[in-house]
């Protein structure tokens, strides 16, 4: 179903914020719904139906003159048996433009005739039952200054008033049974839907889904924490059960979905009444108060929290026409691979080079699932554009190296690479493997296939590093240091997290808070520069398209932002208070982990470039001579294996790496 009246929260179901539908259910229940949503309706029905509603009053008010009229006409047939004699034909004659007078002022003072059939209700009820007494005393009186009662028998005013109740309350509720009462054209395409909450919101829902047809609904029953409700109906729909019945009334029913209607509880038991239906295979959502609806600041809602959002700053865009003509010339009519194609990075490299027009895009990338969707992706986009997609591994020599050669390859995005930090202090031998030989591999390919240019994707946490990724990271940007100079230009572009890519803080949070909390913080004080994934990667292919080999280019990317920040903010743009809806825990600070990330080396010399979003940075001397050769015995002794000679080599590449004893013994217990 494409629309739909709820919220969607959190909680193991969607997060999402409110629907258009919701602000539907409050006009209906306003009384000012737009009357037909088929515009196009043609022929002789659609011509009266507009008629009829471009004349909507003047029908209203000429009904409620007919129901006067009729009440007043059967209330003398009743009095007098139906015979009626001469002298009070003259007497009704006489007397009904008072009557009309008299019961049009009451109407129009209690607003009869311009409340919603559809929706009407015990209130409106109420309201015609005022009206018709208020009408009845306005009639009596003129009668009685009129015509002094003479000959006027009394009984009319009680019957004229009863019938004038029965027939004008009776309308509307006929009204509102008829659109009830419609079925759908085929109720085999109907979600059978569970409503948990036996309360107004829930009679709310049922209402809107009786009268609306088009969401292709039906409610199966209610259930409701309060046991003695089971057995009783609302509107003729049975409560099944309580909350924890749900697995088995939704089997026995047949649910499909449940709507969880208590606005009013706490976050805690909306997670635990959703767990239950996740239990039983149920989607679920949830509906707000309306008087939440209505409050100003939670219009805000009426969107997904959004990544971009939460950065405190403008994203960047694509604006420089200089940009366009820089990444123009640098990508159309070029054959484009992109290693770790499937990953957050590397899928939105795929997106931004493809619009260049290259020759030809190849997708390189080991996990299927990821390869997948990018492929599909950008198929349905650019349907004429040549891509290629490539299941396969950086440190397979014999399958890139293939690749290269047939595709004449002349420019890599390197985005392969292990980023987790915490998975890769349990896993060092694998980082050096992926991070650093692969890197090596696909660069010593690029040399020997005669590639324009290699652009490695790189991260602050290769500056000082104090973890294993950042210190595999660090001996990636000196292999393409080393590297260059051999007919390709390698050029490596730093910059630190990015908001909303896998396994990163945003994508855990919101999981989180989809499990009711608490969030968890490593450090009160702990905080990382981020980015937007879409402004990382453009402004790494202006960098790229920059260099002309050996350089390290570091993009701007604001003040840091603090987790804990991080983590209110994202709670708050989900609707929810921190420390009452949702806590945050502060875990402490894993191996490997700094309160601040660093952008630069001492002695790396900072260069501005035309495009004041991006630095040149200049390395202070070249790579160690023995590079390649420490990396080879790294390699042997990686495959072997060997975790302490693995991490002594590790030190002794990169001296700066801040690991410590404890931590390498912490290591090594975790790799056993």
């Amino acid at each position: 179903m494409s629309r739909a009246p709820w919220r969607h929260r959190t909680c193991g179901f969607s997060p999402h914020p409110l629907s258009a539908k919701m602000f539907y259910v409050i006009n209906e229940l306003s009384g000012f719904r737009i009357m037909f949503n088929n515009r196009n309706e043609r022929g002789f029905d659609g011509i009266m139906k507009k008629f009829v509603m471009l004349h909507r009053n003047i029908f209203i008010h000429l009904f409620g003159l007919f129901i006067i009229t009729v009440s007043y006409i059967v209330s003398f047939y009743i009095r007098f048996d139906f015979p009626l004699p001469q002298e009070y034909i003259n007497i009704f004659v006489k007397s009904l433009p008072f009557l009309l007078i008299s019961r049009m002022l009451a109407y129009y003072l209690f607003k009869i005739e311009t409340g919603s059939w559809r929706y009407v209700s015990m209130q409106d009820l109420m309201d015609t039952f005022k009206a018709v007494l208020s009408g009845s005393a306005i009639f009596i009186i003129l009668m009685v200054f009129v015509y002094r009662l003479q000959d006027y028998p009394r009984s009319i005013f009680i019957l004229e008033a009863l019938l004038n109740m029965v027939l004008l309350g009776g309308s509307r509720f006929a009204i509102r049974y008829y659109y009830e009462s419609r079925k759908q054209e085929n109720p085999k395409t109907l979600k059978n839907v569970l409503i948990a909450g036996a309360g107004k919101t829930g009679v709310l829902i049922l209402n809107e889904v009786r009268t609306n047809s088009k969401l292709g609904i039906h409610i199966a029953g209610f259930v409701d924490d309060n046991p003695y409700k089971k057995g009783r109906n609302i509107q003729g729909v049975p409560i099944l059960g309580t909350m924890e019945d749900i697995p088995e009334v939704a089997e026995k029913n047949n649910i499909d979905e449940i709507i969880i209607a208590i606005p009013s509880t706490g976050y805690k038991d909306i997670c635990r009444i959703s767990n239950i239906a996740q239990s039983a295979q149920l989607k679920a959502r949830v509906l707000p108060s309306l008087g939440k609806l209505i409050q100003e600041d939670t219009f805000s809602l009426l969107k997904d929290v959004s990544c971009d959002d939460l950065l405190g700053r403008k994203v960047l865009r694509f604006s420089r026409e200089s940009d366009y003509k820089l990444m123009n010339k640098e990508i159309r009519g070029k054959a484009v691979l992109v290693t770790g194609a499937g990953g957050s990075i590397g899928s939105e490299l795929c997106r931004q080079v493809v619009q260049f027009g290259p020759r030809i895009l190849i997708l390189y990338e080991r996990h299927e699932n990821g390869l997948y969707d990018i492929e599909i992706e950008l198929r349905k986009e650019y349907s004429d554009q040549p891509i290629l997609p490539v299941i396969g591994d950086i440190l397979d020599s014999k399958k890139l190296d293939n690749i290269l050669k047939i595709n004449d390859v002349d420019l890599i995005f390197h985005a392969a690479a292990y980023k987790h930090v915490p998975m890769m202090e349990r896993e060092p031998l694998e980082a050096v493997r992926n991070n650093v030989i692969g890197t090596r591999n696909v660069a010593g390919l690029a040399i020997r296939n005669k590639v324009g240019k290699f652009v490695l994707i790189s991260t602050d946490k290769a500056v000082n590093p104090a973890n294993i990724m950042g210190t595999t990271k660090r001996i990636a940007e000196l292999i393409i240091q080393k590297s260059n100079g051999n007919g390709t230009n390698f050029v490596s572009v730093r910059f630190g997290n990015v908001l909303g890519s896998s396994g990163s803080v945003i994508p855990l949070f919101k999981k989180q808070i989809a499990a009711g909390g608490p969030l968890t913080v490593t450090h009160p004080e702990v905080a990382r520069y981020f980015m937007a994934i879409p402004e990382a990667v453009q402004l790494v292919m202006v960098a790229s398209a920059m260099g002309s080999g050996g350089e390290i280019f570091l993009l701007d990317m604001g003040e840091p932002i603090k987790i804990s920040d991080l983590a209110t903010d994202l709670i708050k743009r989900s609707g929810l208070e921190p420390g009452k809806d949702i806590d945050i825990v502060y875990t402490g600070l894993r191996p490997g982990e700094k309160l601040y990330e660093e952008l630069y080396w001492k002695g790396e010399g900072i260069v501005p470039t035309e495009n004041r979003k991006i630095t040149m940075l200049k390395p202070n001397g070249g790579p160690d001579e023995m590079l390649y050769d420490k990396i080879d015995m790294l390699e042997e002794v990686n495959s072997r294996g060997n975790l302490s000679e693995t991490m002594r080599l590790l030190k002794e590449i990169v001296p700066e790496c801040t690991l410590k004893n404890d931590e390498i013994k912490f290591i090594e217990l975790l790799s056993l």
